[in-house]
């Protein structure tokens, strides 16, 4: 990422920003709400377009984990996991939907905000991903449920990039920078 910007409506969120995002680190974004971390991970992804400056990607397998998202649907857990794992040729395991214990009957829509989450990052770390993007991981999980994540994510030794309010959960990473981000 060379000297990116971003901006709506005239409201500049991300200004002339640069980093290299290297393997196997931790970067560990930090702000207030409204300062520009979910954007900056939304760049990441290429879900948004900068405004000015150049986004090099060297990777194959980027996964992201949003803040949140309600999903109001019928389908079962299970069956959800089944269709997303496929579209990227991807086998489930059971052994990381046991420790994330996940309600695999359930229909998506009746999960509470942490028990979505949980799907969410199942999906983000099954396999074998490059890089993990995740925007606020714990939140909605309970204290030991986020020990677990924590752990597993810890084991796992990959690229990460964390936007989170909970920064001192994050520190056995040790971080390679912590970003800090200020609300204009």
């Amino acid at each position: 990422m060379k000297d990116v910007s971003k901006s709506f409506f005239n409201n500049h969120v991300i200004k002339q920003m640069s980093i290299t995002i290297e393997k196997n680190k931790t970067y560990l974004l930090k702000g207030e709400n409204g300062s520009g971390k979910s954007t900056f991970l939304k760049l990441i992804i290429d879900l948004y377009k900068p405004n000015h400056g150049l986004i090099n990607r060297y990777y194959k397998d980027l996964r992201y984990v949003p803040e949140m998202i309600k999903i109001k649907s019928d389908i079962t857990v299970q069956n959800y996991i089944i269709y997303a794992l496929a579209l990227k040729n991807l086998n489930r395991d059971t052994a990381l939907e046991s420790l994330l214990e996940l309600d695999l009957k359930k229909p998506l829509k009746h999960l509470s905000k942490g028990n979505q989450k949980k799907v969410l990052l199942y999906l983000a770390m099954v396999g074998e991903p490059e890089i993990l993007c995740l925007d606020e991981p714990l939140d909605g999980l309970d204290v030991t449920m986020q020990k677990k994540v924590l752990t597993y994510l810890k084991d796992l030794n990959k690229t990460y990039i964390i936007s989170t309010h909970a920064m001192r959960r994050f520190n056995k990473f040790e971080p390679k920078e912590v970003i800090l981000f200020e609300v204009d």
